[in-house]
């Protein structure tokens, strides 16, 4: 008996409508630019969902998609997580709403947009990096007037710290794409444009946040694309040069002086309370006290302000609405059944950039590294622009290639 099997290609093959391409373009292009354009690209992203929303497709691509439904879960469990603890709940809501970004994620992968405008999304990506690292270099060169503030004096847009973030990402796929390409003419560029980011991170902005990933990212593209008995003494001769770069800097030079002495006041007897790296050390002790008074579920969406404070009364430690850590803030508003969450989250993204397309697979591993080091120092899925930069572009890189789609043949049984 012959019986036909429905294949299953129609379901996950992408819209044809142009609407959705052209909002996660402009969502992918506007992740390093100002947070207002980034806004404006969500509520675009949000409406185009909605316009497709009849299409059962969409809901089925969005609820069948392992990272989807770990990205629902995760803002699942922070929409519960308001409905329990001391914080009101209007104050629960109006913290639970700066987590919509999430929502980026499966939006995306619901809207599944076909090869052409992934790629071309990836590739505004970082023409919107390398603008603001041409606006960066204008402000440093006195081209254009600086930011009045000394730490921020040079950035593109935003802020130092995800700036460093956007730079360091940019610089490992144009170094991936300068050992690649075939053409001499796009190796130069892609050299040209991996020098410029690198320096602009080394040596002109001061985050170190954007230091650590920037080492890290070198660190695993020689892991991936170096001889193994090679890997060591090329990494040592890249954090030679890494350091002579950013000694040569009188920036980064200060600021790596500055962490140098911040550090040694943590075992000081009289510790610099304005000092960033005895207040993050605060946050980490004040975050896991708060932690243990309930491990579990937590103390609910929205806490950890009043949890804080509580934390540190009849003292002279400074207030936060969030410990810079990303982990610490949701294991002290969900306890570790948010935290869990958190971590599948990662687990399914690495699940899934296994069975990527080379390219891809470089964007998905360095994001994926990119953010686990980056939320040990931020509230990344709090913070607005690198929050929106993750889920933006994690779920583009992980939709799978239309070629890796096979349709079911029909079968004798």
């Amino acid at each position: 008996m012959q019986i036909k099997r429905q294949s299953i290609a129609p379901l996950l093959s992408p819209s044809s409508s142009v609407l959705p391409g052209v909002a996660i373009a402009f969502a992918a292009a506007t992740t390093p630019l100002p947070t207002a354009w980034g806004s404006f690209a969500l509520v675009l992203l949000l409406a185009t969902f909605f316009s497709q929303a009849y299409k059962a497709a969409v809901w089925r691509r969005l609820c069948s998609d392992r990272v989807s439904q770990s990205s629902l879960i995760l803002l699942a469990a922070l929409a519960i997580g308001m409905f329990y603890g001391k914080t009101n709940l209007t104050q629960a809501f109006e913290f639970w709403t700066k987590y919509l970004k999430i929502l980026a994620l499966p939006i995306i992968i619901g809207l599944a947009p076909n090869k052409k405008w992934r790629n071309l999304s990836l590739n505004l990506a970082l023409v919107g990096v390398s603008l603001s690292v041409i606006v960066s270099y204008m402000r440093y060169l006195g081209i254009i007037q600086p930011y009045i503030d000394i730490n921020q004096a040079y950035i593109g847009f935003q802020n130092r710290i995800t700036f460093g973030l956007y730079t360091s990402v940019a610089s490992y796929i144009f170094a991936y794409r300068a050992i690649k390409s075939q053409k001499i003419n796009s190796k130069t560029l892609y050299i040209f444009l991996f020098i410029s980011m690198t320096y602009n991170t080394l040596a002109i902005n001061n985050g170190r946040t954007g230091y650590v990933i920037y080492f890290s990212l070198t660190a695993l593209f020689l892991f991936r694309h170096i001889k193994k008995s090679w890997r060591m003494p090329s990494l040592a001769v890249a954090m030679a040069v890494i350091v002579a770069i950013m000694l040569a800097s009188p920036i980064s030079r200060n600021r790596l002086e500055n962490t140098i002495k911040n550090a040694q006041t943590l075992s000081s007897k009289s510790q610099v309370e304005d000092s960033s790296t005895v207040i993050r050390w605060q946050f980490l002790t004040n975050s896991l006290a708060i932690i243990r008074k309930s491990p579990i579920i937590g103390h609910g969406t929205g806490s950890f302000e009043t949890q804080y404070s509580h934390q540190i009364v009849d003292t002279k430690q400074v207030g936060s609405s969030n410990p810079h850590n990303d982990y610490l803030l949701i294991a002290s508003q969900l306890g570790v059944i948010g935290l869990l969450a958190q971590l599948f989250l990662i687990f399914t993204l690495y699940k899934r950039a296994q069975v990527l397309t080379p390219e891809k697979k470089e964007w998905a591993y360095a994001l994926i590294l990119a953010f686990i080091l980056y939320s040990a120092f931020n509230s990344t899925l709090l913070n607005a622009g690198e929050g929106r930069f993750f889920m933006i572009l994690f779920a583009i890189i992980i939709i799978p290639s239309e070629n890796r789609i096979r349709p079911a043949s029909n079968r004798l049984i």
